[in-house]
This record gives C-alpha cells, structure tokens and sequence, in this order.
C-alpha cells in the first residue's frame, strides 16, 4: 500500500477506534485532495472491516446518542453565544470529536430536509 494510503487508513483507524463506526463522508474527508484510485479505496474499506469497523452502515443506537447529544449542545450554544456555534465549539462542548459532531449535524440536516413541509 502506498505511503499516503498508509496514512489515510491510519487516520481512519485511530479516528474512529472509540465509535467503531466509519461514515463514507469521514472517508472522503481523510482522503481529501490525495489521488487515490479506487483499489485503493477498496483496499481501506477492507483494512477497515478488518479491524473491526463498520463502514458506510445505517445509523445505530450509539449514533443516534451522539446526534442527540450534539443538537443539544448546538442548541445551548445558540443561545448561550446569541450565534449559531462552530463546529469546534460544539465539539468541546458534548465532548466529542470534531468529525463526529460533523457527522451529527449532517445527519440532523438530512433528517431535517426529509421531513414533508408543513
């Protein structure tokens, strides 16, 4: 594998050793600019599952948790700061990592633009 493959799958790995769970925008993320062919790319995946991790998989209770938490946070903040809160902010303050809180609230606003009007 090549170094800079070496380095996102690390990333990855040690990014989400605590939840156990790699979203596909997480992946995309760690990959970034770097020209990664598609093997490549199948060859994290299997690395990842490897060692466990469940990727591009639906939600689960855990992650459900962490949205709660995050949108609570968010919306303290809000209110506190009289602004919406950056992601850092919000991360510091339900105490999860930035990419997490990234997460949540894309999942938050997916959710939020599914819903029919009123």
């Amino acid at each position: 594998m090549r170094a800079p493959v070496e380095r996102i799958l690390g990333e990855l790995l040690a990014r989400h050793a605590d939840t156990g769970h790699v979203h596909l925008n997480d992946l995309a993320e760690s990959i970034g600019v770097e020209a990664v062919t598609p093997d490549e790319i199948e060859a994290i995946v299997d690395r990842l599952e490897a060692a466990g991790l469940r990727v591009g998989e639906p939600l689960d209770s855990l992650d459900v948790l962490v949205i709660r938490e995050v949108l609570t946070s968010a919306r303290r903040l809000r209110e506190g700061l009289g602004r919406a809160p950056t992601v850092d902010e919000v991360a510091a303050d339900a105490g999860h990592p930035a990419h997490l809180v990234r997460r949540a609230l894309e999942h938050a606003a997916a959710a939020r633009s599914a819903r029919p009007g009123p």
